[in-house]
């Protein structure tokens, strides 16, 4: 098809863009959509040849460099200052919000948020061959290597993912530091398998968590090279897996060898489903933790912290990306519970499956209308953030302390210990619809 001139600003219309201040070595092979406002590229940013940019939404601050080693595409993306894209070959950006100092290799994304980079411990932010999925939240300082995949994954600030990585459905949280040995990593050639044989997706998983984690001072996890992560697992702080290991279930702290599958073949129904109960459990867990990341973002970050327009932006946009990851879930468990129900047919002549299950299983299907409509919006269960922790943000701010991760690794013991007494609640009430009603029909 060929492309409509029409469409994009002529060499003379971009020679202005030039004399505001945008730096554009080739005019004759950058193509700026029309419907891109010109006020949107910001004087002293970079627009290197075989750039492409579309999209009202698309933004580009001072000082970002744009198309550095190969051809970049820019769809309704928002470039933070001093960030570079394509530091190591062709990008391409949509629906993607960039925070400032961001540095990205070569790949995609979509319907992402990087929150940018706050320090230099390392020179990038993702590497060769990324792939940034819809729901993918990097805070700050987080990174991934060569050819890593996330989708509807939150990376915490410093979290760091190894090479040939694929790492959805899943928070990563823990560390106190960015410098190496201080924040939770994943190693090289890891695979976190986020649905069953079955074909569900009710296997999200969580490293840590967020009521304690978003403090930034809880110990590292280390997921050893080469593992095979069976979702849904729930890892405590300090846990830490060996290389090459199969690891499912729950991981407390210390280091964890995993375990093989027994050699053989045994029959199996993948209609029957067993400890589907626990199953939910889970997910409601995942639910509570981004609820309580819902308003740790509206009440902290976007009312508390961000002191500029850009920065409320960026957070604005993380918690549409963290009410993306709650609707993802409920989603998801909604197709779970679909199928629980299907299978309660067979359930009555199989001999896999107790009694004691059968009524665990009508019961949680019976009471799940309910606890659907209980569980639809994480702004419902908003309690109102301490005082005891908005006031150590505002002592931070007035010494100065603007660097999100400095702020918070420097609040009052005082201020940290109200918030996650804060986040405890708001977690509990979301487990809390679900037991109630669980028990409420035994």
């Amino acid at each position: 098809m060929i492309e409509n001139e029409t469409n994009y600003y002529n060499s003379e219309e971009l020679r202005k863009f030039r004399e505001r201040g945008v730096i554009i070595p080739d005019l004759s092979s950058v193509r700026i959509g029309r419907e891109v406002h010109p006020e949107n590229i910001y004087p002293g940013s970079s627009l290197h040849p075989f750039v492409r940019i579309n999209g009202s939404g698309t933004k580009i601050h001072s000082g970002a460099n744009i198309g550095v080693f190969g051809l970049a595409t820019l769809d309704n993306s928002w470039i933070g200052e001093n960030a570079v894209v394509g530091s190591l070959g062709p990008v391409t950006l949509k629906d993607t919000v960039v925070g400032p100092e961001s540095i990205l290799g070569s790949g995609v994304a979509e319907q992402a948020v990087l929150l940018g980079k706050e320090t230099k411990v390392n020179d990038f932010t993702t590497g060769y061959g990324f792939r940034i999925r819809k729901g993918s939240l990097y805070e700050e300082d987080a990174s991934s290597a060569q050819h890593t995949d996330t989708k509807m994954t939150v990376l915490f600030p410093w979290a760091t993912l190894g090479s040939n990585i694929n790492f959805c459905d899943v928070l990563l949280s823990g560390g106190t530091a960015p410098e190496p040995g201080f924040f939770s990593e994943v190693g090289s050639g890891t695979i976190h398998f986020n649905f069953s044989i079955r074909g569900d997706k009710a296997t999200a998983s969580l490293f840590g968590d967020v009521i304690r984690g978003v403090f930034l001072d809880q110990e590292r996890l280390f997921i050893g090279g080469n593992n095979s992560l069976l979702g849904p697992i729930q890892a405590d702080f300090g846990a830490m897996t060996a290389a090459d290991v199969r690891i499912n279930g729950t991981l407390t702290s210390g280091l964890h060898f995993g375990h093989s599958l027994p050699k053989g073949k045994v029959d199996y129904d993948p209609r029957i489903f067993l400890g589907a109960l626990g199953i939910v459990t889970k997910q409601v867990n995942v639910l509570a933790e981004l609820t309580a990341l819902f308003h740790w973002y509206q009440q902290v970050r976007i009312a508390c912290v961000a002191q500029t327009p850009e920065q409320q932006f960026l957070y604005e946009s993380g918690l549409k990306i963290v009410e993306l990851n709650y609707q993802e879930r409920i989603s998801q468990l909604k197709r779970f519970i679909n199928a629980v129900d299907n299978s309660q047919s067979l359930n009555v002549n199989s001999k896999k499956i107790s009694k004691n299950e059968i009524v665990e299983q009508k019961q949680m299907l019976e009471c799940w209308p309910e606890i659907l409509i209980k569980l639809s919006d994480p702004a419902a269960f908003e309690q109102t953030v301490p005082n005891a922790l908005t006031n150590s943000i505002k002592e931070q701010q007035i010494k100065g302390k603007y660097s999100y991760t400095k702020l918070i690794r420097n609040l009052s013991q005082e201020g940290k210990q109200a918030g996650k007494k804060w986040l405890t609640a708001i977690s509990a009430n979301v487990r809390n619809v679900f037991a109630a009603e669980i028990r409420k029909e035994k």
